[in-house]
């Protein structure tokens, strides 16, 4: 006999409030060898994208604390509510335009984790 699990309630609200707060328009564009793939139409959604805030590190490429200059890595991740989501499987290589934000950037999907329980986690790289 299977064990229903007690705290789906709980983490579905949690989700619901943090993408209210949160998530913002995406455009999701498939891509077959690097040119837009007709059989995965695009598709806009909502989603929390964050951008930034990952490691340092300076140009030398080391950690010398005598170099005042450092560059971000430019990585970001989107995470889409996986319940909510009936689009076209996603795939490394596609892209995601941030529709709302400043002259809407894009985004290539580098790594996707669809493991969780709750999310599809999109690592990106900026274009």
């Amino acid at each position: 006999m299977p064990i229903a699990a007690r705290f789906h309630d709980a983490r579905d609200q949690v989700l619901a409030g943090v993408d209210k707060a949160f998530a913002e328009p995406v455009r999701l564009s498939f891509l077959k060898k690097g040119v837009v793939d007709p059989a995965r139409p695009p598709v806009d959604i909502e989603a929390v994208l964050r951008v930034g805030g990952g490691n340092e590190t300076n140009i030398a490429g080391g950690w010398a604390a005598s170099w005042r200059t450092q560059l971000a890595a430019g990585k970001a991740e989107l995470h889409i509510n996986a319940a909510n989501y009936a689009g076209p499987a996603i795939r490394t290589g596609d892209r995601v335009k941030a529709l709302s934000r400043k002259a809407e950037p894009w985004f290539n999907v580098e790594r996707v984790d669809d493991r969780g329980e709750a999310r599809l986690v999109l690592e990106l790289s900026e274009t």
